[in-house]
């Protein structure tokens, strides 16, 4: 046998199939390519950021940019549940208040620094110094650290005895006031964050908007126009670094919804990440929405301020029973983006079995619709058709709130109640609302952790502690103060009882609809994690070309 003329045909014949492999002849052994991915990543803002100091960041908008540049001890997954982030590791003690947290010892900052545990000493207790008024989030420290509500608008040097330490370079030690059962679901809340007293000064936030300082996330400011955009370019020290994909991300600022959405359409965008419910209904973009976040949409009554009607309960309950929650659905037209809402919290927050609001309407409803009831309750305090109650409606405009404003004032003129609206721009807005500037004010809320705990204390008197009080009584604090002693079926029973007296009881405010927020994403697009906040974390995002 001539084993050279052999060799050469067995080679022959392994070429010629290599290249039908390849589709060198025929195109039916043609294997897909693999898609290519964007190394620079758009997405929309919905309105001005505000300041992305960690104590400073208070607001959704703001946080669509802050998720991108700091990396907390955990962060929100999609689910609600807290992911570890730079805690690698933690433990409680027995008395179930001493936690202690390990830390990443190979976290560094974006200039090369080590990441450590004084860091996160110095970024908490700066909080604490800061004070209520510039940190909207401090209750999350004040109201569980030991000692730290006696240090609000102290100096960090003076802050000895409250309950944070460092026990060595990567061992970070909490000590609370008293049992929390949900404090590390605590933890993603940027007030945890990590700073440094060379980059941020106590009391001073102004380095925060200017591009030059470190960070300890995926991405780094390197352009700051909080009327256009930010541009963030991506961190090589950051823990996840291999992870991270995209070189830059782009935020653009977009106020209108409108526009926003035409900018995904056109491909200026990659992302929007407030658009306009009524996208739902644009057939083209089926491919692209994504609904999200478990948000209460409600109006505050101011109750002990402001008009003197609304410090009787009974005419506030008339405010709840003149409302019919189908009109907001209706109006608003986005299939299945709105609920009608019959408490207080929305949809999506667990119960000890199940879901707290259905388990609720499954027993019985908080609010409900009785326009008959309502004109009677009206009636009796002296209102009719030629004597109405006079109120003003205060929000901040879009499309949506314009929608519901609408609704509102058409419903309530059912029950001679009329309403008259007022609008202001969002910082203005927030600023009035947060001092009581108002009869009837728009409110909304997404979870910031996934405990009922976290919608039912935003109507709590403990939780101003500068005393804005303008709903809320101390019987509904004792309420929930009794449930941080109970654990189990019994703690969630005692919730069920706070809600039921802050809403059907004492008519603290209107619960009108539950929703989810609406998102549009490219086609494709992978490794974005909406989380119940109703915001979003682009460290993982990979975008088709």
């Amino acid at each position: 046998m001539n084993y050279k003329k052999l060799l050469a045909l067995v080679l022959a014949i392994l070429m010629a199939l290599s290249l039908t492999a390849c589709g060198g002849g025929g195109g039916g052994g043609d294997t897909p390519s693999e898609p290519t991915y964007k190394k620079t990543f758009t997405y929309s803002v919905g309105g001005e950021p505000t300041y992305m100091d960690p104590a400073r960041c208070g607001d959704s908008v703001t946080a669509e940019i802050h998720n991108e540049i700091w990396y907390p001890l955990f962060y929100l997954t999609e689910d609600g549940s807290p992911a570890k982030g730079d805690c690698i590791d933690y433990s409680i003690d027995d008395s179930g208040t001493v936690y202690t947290f390990k830390l990443d010892p190979n976290a560094k900052w974006s200039d090369g620094v080590a990441l450590t545990a004084d860091q996160y000493v110095y970024g908490i207790k700066r909080c604490i110094g800061m004070g209520y008024e510039d940190v909207g989030y401090l209750t999350m420290i004040t109201n569980y650290i030991a000692n730290a509500e006696a240090h609000v608008g102290d100096a960090v040097a003076d802050m000895d005895d409250v309950g944070v330490k460092a026990l060595d370079d990567f061992t970070l030690e909490i000590t609370l006031n008293a049992k929390c059962p949900f404090f590390v679901s605590l933890l993603p809340t940027q007030v945890f964050a990590a700073l440094r007293p060379e980059i941020a000064p106590e009391k001073d936030s102004e380095w925060s908007n200017t591009v030059g300082y470190p960070t300890t996330g995926a991405f780094v400011p390197t352009k700051i126009d909080s009327a256009s955009e930010y541009i963030l370019e991506k961190n090589p020290y950051f823990a996840l670094a291999d992870q991270v994909y995209c070189d830059k991300l782009i935020a653009k600022i977009m106020p209108s919804m409108e526009a926003s959405q035409m900018a995904f359409q056109t491909g200026e965008i990659d992302y929007d990440t407030s658009a306009d419910s009524s996208a739902t209904k644009v057939a083209d973009l089926a491919d692209a929405i994504d609904i999200h976040g478990n948000i209460n949409y409600y109006m505050n009554i101011n109750c002990y301020t402001s008009n003197e009607a609304l410090q009787n309960v009974e005419i506030r309950r008339a405010l709840q029973l003149g409302i019919d929650r189908s009109a907001f659905v209706t109006a608003l037209d986005a299939g299945d983006v709105y609920y009608e809402l019959y408490g207080f919290l929305p949809v999506g927050i667990p119960d000890f079995k199940g879901d707290f609001r259905t388990n609720q309407d499954n027993e019985h409803k908080l609010v409900y619709t009785d326009k008959d009831a309502a004109k009677a309750i009206m009636e009796k305090y002296g209102y009719g058709p030629d004597n109405t109650l006079k109120l003003e409606y205060y929000y901040n405009q879009n499309a949506m709130h314009d929608t519901v404003s609408a609704v509102i004032k058409e419903q309530l003129k059912d029950i001679y109640v009329d309403v008259t609206l007022k609008t202001a721009e969002l910082r203005t807005f927030f600023d009035d609302r947060s001092y009581g500037r108002y009869d009837l004010a728009r409110n909304a809320f997404s979870a910031d952790y996934m405990d009922p705990w976290n919608y039912l204390e935003l109507m709590a008197i403990y939780n101003d502690p500068e005393g804005r009080t303008f709903f809320g009584d101390e019987t509904y604090d004792k309420l929930l103060f009794e449930s941080m002693e109970l654990e189990g079926e019994a703690r969630f029973a005692k919730l069920h009882e706070a809600e039921t007296y802050a809403i059907e009881t004492m008519c603290f405010n209107v619960p009108l609809f539950g929703y989810g927020s609406v998102s549009l994403q490219k086609p494709g697009t992978t490794g974005v994690i909406n989380n119940p906040q109703a915001n979003h974390i682009f460290w993982f995002v990979k975008c088709p070309e």
